[in-house]
C-alpha cells in the first residue's frame, strides 16, 4: 500500500492545464487510486509543498524555516552540527556559495571521525 499526498500540476496555458489535470484525474481512476477531489485544489496562486513555498515562476523558502536557521542554537557536538548541516543543506539552493560557508564544517566533521 502507498499513500499519495500531494500532486502538484503545474502549466501556465490555462487550457493545458485542465487536459492535464483531467489526464493525471483519469490515471488515478484508472489504478484504482482512491480520490477525494474536495481535498484537491485548483487553480491557487501559491501553496506551500515539502518545506518550500511555490509560486508562479518562483520556489522560495518558508520563512519560518528561515527564522529556525537564524535562531539555530548554539552547537555543542558534531552530531548537532550534522544536523544543522542536513537542514541547512536541504536549502542550499537558496544559499549563494553554500559549498563555500560549510567547507570548515566539513573539515571539522571528517576530523572527528578520524
Amino acid at each position: 500500500m502507498a499513500y499519495l499526498n500531494n500532486i502538484i500540476i503545474y502549466l501556465n496555458i490555462k487550457e493545458k492545464h485542465k487536459k492535464h489535470v483531467k489526464w493525471v484525474l483519469k490515471r488515478l481512476y484508472d489504478e484504482n487510486i482512491p480520490i477525494m477531489v474536495e481535498k484537491y485544489k485548483f487553480y491557487i496562486k501559491k501553496t506551500d509543498f515539502m518545506e518550500f513555498i511555490i509560486e508562479l515562476k518562483q520556489i522560495s523558502m518558508d520563512l519560518k524555516k528561515v527564522e529556525a536557521i537564524v535562531n539555530w542554537q548554539d552547537l555543542q557536538n558534531v552530531i548537532g552540527l550534522k544536523s544543522f548541516l542536513g537542514f541547512y543543506n536541504y536549502y542550499k539552493r537558496f544559499i549563494n556559495k553554500w559549498l563555500d560557508k560549510i567547507e570548515l564544517f566539513i573539515k571539522i566533521i571528517k576530523k572527528d571521525k578520524l
